[in-house]
Order: structure tokens, then C-alpha cells, then sequence
């Protein structure tokens, strides 16, 4: 199962995430939660390096995959940057559509955490 957690600070805005596990809903290469859950998860976290200045850690697993912990230290302080936000909440949007459907294979976890 895929574990997400979504990270919110004091004003409840999004500041980070982790992600951990495998849907384990199909094989290797087949698996359509794992590669809907990849690609919406990665497109956020290049469109935000790559559409924004906001500063961000990243820490993955290359070599097993299955693990990403992602965090913008600024937001998490209580500053606002609009643009990444929406980009966050579209990004927990659709995660939260696959926890919908494929429930079994994807449980999302999100909390206030300063």
C-alpha cells in the first residue's frame, strides 16, 4: 500500500509531503495506481522547481523506490506563495480521487504539523 502523508501548517496551507510503500495493486511496470500516483507526485515537484523560486528539500529512494519526503521550509514557516499552493492542492486533489477508487492500494493521511 501507498502511505501519504500531507503536511499543513498553522494557516492550513500545504508545505509538505511524504510518500512511502507500493500499491501493489498489479506487477511491476503494470501497475496503474503506482504510475498514477508517480506522475502526478513528480509533475508537482518539477512544476514547482521549475514555475516557482520557492526553496524545497527532496529526499528520495533511487534505489528502491517507493519513498519520497518533500518539504518548502518558507511555507512551512507561515509564508504564502499562491502558485505553489495550487499546485499542492491539485496535486492532493488527484491523489485523493485514486484513494477514492483504489482505496486498498493508496491511503492518504493529512494533518497539521508545525
Amino acid at each position: 500500500m501507498i502511505k501519504v502523508n500531507i503536511y499543513r501548517n498553522k494557516n492550513n496551507n500545504i508545505y509538505g509531503f511524504k510518500l512511502s510503500g507500493h500499491a501493489g495493486y498489479s506487477e511491476e511496470g503494470s501497475d496503474i495506481v503506482c504510475s498514477a500516483v508517480t506522475i502526478l507526485v513528480f509533475n508537482t515537484v518539477n512544476c514547482i522547481e521549475e514555475f516557482t523560486e520557492e526553496p524545497f528539500s527532496c529526499d528520495i529512494d533511487e534505489k528502491n523506490g517507493g519513498f519520497i519526503d518533500y518539504c518548502l521550509p518558507n511555507i512551512k514557516k507561515g509564508e504564502e506563495n499562491k502558485d505553489v499552493d495550487l499546485l499542492l492542492r491539485a496535486m492532493v486533489k488527484g491523489l485523493t480521487d485514486i484513494e477514492f477508487e483504489y482505496g486498498s492500494y493508496i491511503s492518504i493521511n493529512d494533518e497539521e504539523v508545525f
